[in-house]
């Protein structure tokens, strides 16, 4: 039986779309994408326990060294320097903790997740300071996911 050039033609289009569906580069499924959120979780609780501790070098290694803190009311703070200068500031005024919450992750790829979230900051005494709302493009590196871009900002006035 002689095979027309229009069906073989058709099986070669059907053959190519099933492996370029199948070969989406970058999706992540809901399973790597637990392993992320435990991997962010890792890198949100050290960023407290920098305050905690008083150890600048905690709250660095969270961030990408070309990262950038975009909070509220203030210019995008970019690079190690503004991150330690931000963590001195917020050091000084007396943060000594932040409990941070994930509420969704977006757009997971091999690279990138964005993570919508809250936070509640803690003072001596373990005295809230007040509670906010944040996203963070993370992003993989050799050392694992790190913070690229963290913008964030509180709900109400910080208490003094």
């Amino acid at each position: 039986m002689k095979k027309s050039p229009i069906n073989l033609f058709g099986i070669l289009l059907l053959m190519l779309g099933s492996l370029t569906a199948s070969a989406k580069p970058g999706k992540i499924n809901k399973q790597d994408t637990s392993v992320i959120k435990a991997a962010l979780h890792k890198v949100n609780l050290s960023y407290g326990e920098a305050f905690a501790k008083g150890d600048s070098s905690l709250f660095i290694n969270c961030y990408t060294p070309d990262a950038c803190l975009l909070p509220a009311n203030s210019p995008a703070l970019c690079g190690v320097q503004a991150q330690l200068g931000f963590y001195r500031f917020a050091y000084k005024a007396g943060v000594r903790n932040i409990v941070f919450t994930t509420l969704n992750l977006y757009g997971a790829t091999e690279q990138y997740v964005t993570e919508e979230g809250s936070f509640e900051m803690f003072g001596p005494n373990n005295v809230s300071f007040g509670k906010g709302k944040y996203l963070v493009v993370w992003k993989k590196t050799a050392d694992g996911w790190k913070m690229y871009r963290d913008m964030f900002s509180n709900n109400s006035a910080p208490k003094r």
